[in-house]
């Protein structure tokens, strides 16, 4: 809650891009239980998630960035996102923030009003 107040009391400013690249899983799951990654991330298993220079993208959809803004002064980054599953397309806007220890908090907003935080392990980055 504290962290969407925040959203709305900082001036958000354009980013070049996500701040936060690589391969993450979800809090629960470890690195070294290993993401079967391909070229076109087509073998991610359930709860990883890949962000890179065009969108995110995960076990059940792809997701191109419609817009990325950082605020001013401080590391988070409001990213909406455009995306692709199973033939269905929808938007969804995500506030990242740094956590200590390799994490990241990702919080959906899925536009109905609610806020789905979720803690993610950095992995390292995407194979070429």
């Amino acid at each position: 809650m504290i962290i969407l107040c925040l959203v709305c009391l900082c001036g958000p400013m354009n980013a070049d891009g996500v701040h936060f690249s690589g391969l993450y899983v979800p809090e629960g799951l470890s690195c070294e239980d290993g993401a079967q990654v391909s070229e076109e991330y087509g073998d991610l298993r359930s709860g990883y998630v890949i962000y890179d220079d065009e969108g995110r993208k995960s076990d059940d959809a792809d997701c191109a960035y419609a817009q990325v803004q950082a605020l001013r002064g401080m590391a988070l980054q409001i990213v909406d996102l455009e995306c692709n599953s199973d033939s269905a397309e929808y938007g969804y806007r995500q506030v990242l923030a740094p956590l200590q220890g390799n994490k990241m908090l990702e919080i959906n907003s899925p536009g109905d009003g609610t806020a789905l935080p979720q803690v993610l392990q950095y992995c390292g980055w995407v194979p070429d």
